[in-house]
């Protein structure tokens, strides 16, 4: 890669029937790109619905969106198929919440400075049967056969020689992400099918509610993968091209930097789209994030009492503090 700075990229949070989350989490996804005229956004809806399509044209927000649910992979397909000429693409998942945008530019550093050309993050420990550990470019890195698509990184150029993520998982609108990391792991474009600079997952805060699409009938193996996508796997397939199915469209927005959304942040309230009980509830899982991230007991004490105070019940707050009585 050439040293010049001056590159391309999209960060692509897809979506469905969740947009709760998008009103908590994507101003700041908003106010990173307008900081960084390198990074565009843009929101990948899989299906039709009212209520997105209106928010993310009230507040100017590109959109992509579909006739039919199809599950992630085609949704990212969709995005690949309509903007193919970026440099690098991030794909989030719409629960993942931004706290620190460096986690972007950082990506791109590591990625030049190594030749690995697919990164995952997720939160610490998420990587399943490490195969290696070590420091890249800066980074603590740590290598894995199995993990999750909260967050993917991507250069252009390695989309296109592995190609999109397989049309058969459209038959059951979830999976795929593991066989389409299995690719970029057999080209030698990454060390691992799930390679991960675990120091920048403090950037963002790893949310877990429940799917949106539950698959009845289907095999989950031990590693926590469903037969269909074991026998691509098994394929060892190199390239897929990238297809697209159902019908999809793009709103009036164009691409570029979403100020009216990120602007809503310049009150320094965290959650300015969100109220009540809701915004009790997401202040609470920001301070269990503050208390991972605190270095001194006053500090956790503060964020513990903070979350406490907001959402008393909250199922996180039990999982925190048995795992600090065990530390």
């Amino acid at each position: 890669m050439p040293p010049s700075d001056d590159y391309r990229a999209l960060v692509c949070v897809t979506t469905c029937q969740r947009l709760r989350f998008l009103r908590r989490y994507l101003p700041h996804f908003a106010r990173f790109c307008v900081r960084d005229p390198r990074f565009s956004l843009l929101v990948a809806l899989d299906g039709t619905e009212t209520d997105t399509l209106g928010f993310c044209e009230g507040w100017e927000v590109p959109l992509l969106y579909s006739d039919a649910r199809e599950g992630v992979g085609l949704s990212k397909n969709r995005v690949l198929e309509r903007y193919p000429d970026f440099d690098y693409y991030f794909f989030l998942e719409d629960d993942v919440e931004l706290v620190d945008g460096s986690v972007f530019p950082a990506h791109v550093e590591l990625s030049r400075a190594s030749g690995i050309q697919h990164l995952s993050l997720f939160e610490c420990g998420g990587v399943r049967k490490p195969t290696g550990e070590s420091v890249v470019a800066g980074h603590r890195v740590v290598e894995g056969l199995f993990g999750s698509a909260d967050f993917g990184f991507y250069t252009g150029a390695g989309l296109s020689e592995v190609g999109g993520w397989h049309p058969r998982f459209a038959e059951y609108r979830r999976w795929g992400h593991t066989e389409h990391s299995y690719r970029f792991y057999r080209a030698g474009l990454a060390p691992a099918p799930f390679t991960v600079a675990k120091d920048l997952a403090g950037t963002c805060i790893w949310h877990y509610p429940s799917a949106v699409t539950r698959v009845q009938g289907v095999p989950v193996d031990g590693d926590e993968i469903a037969a269909p996508e074991r026998e691509l796997i098994d394929q060892e397939l190199r390239y897929v091209p990238v297809q697209t199915l159902s019908p999809y469209h793009v709103n009036d927005v164009p691409l570029g930097r979403p100020s009216r959304l990120a602007g809503v942040l310049d009150r320094g309230e965290r959650y300015p789209l969100v109220v009540g009980r809701e915004r009790r509830q997401s202040h609470s899982d920001y301070h269990l994030w503050r208390f991972g991230r605190a270095t001194t007991l006053r500090e956790r004490a503060r964020a513990l009492i903070a979350a406490t105070r907001d959402w008393p019940r909250n199922p996180a707050l039990r999982d925190t503090v048995r795992t600090a009585l065990r530390t």
